[in-house]
């Protein structure tokens, strides 16, 4: 009778380890699901194929180029039409603010610029971009890098390039010069911190704080405003940098 009555047990508990590892499993099979459908099916099954082609035909100073970090396409991940598509290849184009997929073929040379009302967010590698539809006409639209910060406030950087023309050897040529626009969203509020007497208004009680790190880290604002911006969030809400 023992043994009769340690079967049900033996049951319910493979039962439950079982489903214990299909929810555990779940997640971490869901994009490697989606790459496979992707990739057999094909580009032009996804949702984004109606996008425009992309192209480009600058000639430039020094290689110089229109697109965030380098012309080279970069495995990433979007959300489109709130469906997640992954392990794509992919480039930010931060002068005319498009996304540009490259279909999966190595020898398709076609670009494809995604319908960016249609992009709720990618990422590039690590970094995190969101479309910021809604916001005031005083604030540059489009997608934004995502920085989430300890006091449940979220930093914004908005990349782009301004363009000039320049004569070289009589030949006209782009110069591209990057760019940085920082909001915070802080108690729902959007406020743009370009200057850092904004930062101040915004955490008065550690104004000492703000001034050191700007005394501290003046090379890394000239070199890199993005990073310094990041890591200016992160020392005054005492996150580990």
């Amino acid at each position: 009778m023992k043994k009769i009555q340690k079967k049900p047990y033996f049951i319910i508990l493979f039962g439950l380890f079982l489903n214990i590892f299909s929810i555990h499993s779940q997640n971490n099979s869901e994009a490697a699901t989606y790459n496979w459908l992707d990739r057999n099916l094909g580009v032009e099954s996804l949702d984004f194929r109606n996008g425009p082609a992309h192209f480009n035909f600058d000639r430039t100073v020094d290689n110089q180029n229109r697109y965030y970090i380098s012309n080279d396409f970069r495995n990433g991940s979007i959300t489109y039409n709130n469906q997640n598509y992954y392990d794509l290849y992919l480039k930010y184009d931060i002068y005319a603010d498009e996304l540009i997929l490259r279909p999966y073929t190595d020898s398709n040379n076609m670009q494809i610029n995604l319908i960016k009302d249609n992009v709720g967010s990618f990422k590039l590698g690590n970094q995190k971009f969101v479309n910021l539809k809604n916001l005031s006409s005083t604030f540059k639209g489009g997608y934004y890098d995502e920085t989430l910060n300890g006091d449940k406030s979220i930093l914004y950087i908005k990349y782009f390039k301004e363009k000039n023309n320049t004569l070289k050897d009589n030949v006209f040529l782009i110069e591209y010069r990057l760019k940085y626009e920082f909001l915070l969203l802080k108690e729902n509020t959007f406020t743009l911190i370009n200057d850092k007497k904004e930062i101040i208004k915004l955490y008065p009680d550690k104004k000492r704080k703000i001034n050191d790190f700007y005394f501290m880290n003046r090379d890394l604002k000239k070199d890199d405003p993005g990073l310094f911006m990041k890591n200016l969030m992160k020392y005054i809400n005492n996150i580990n940098l």
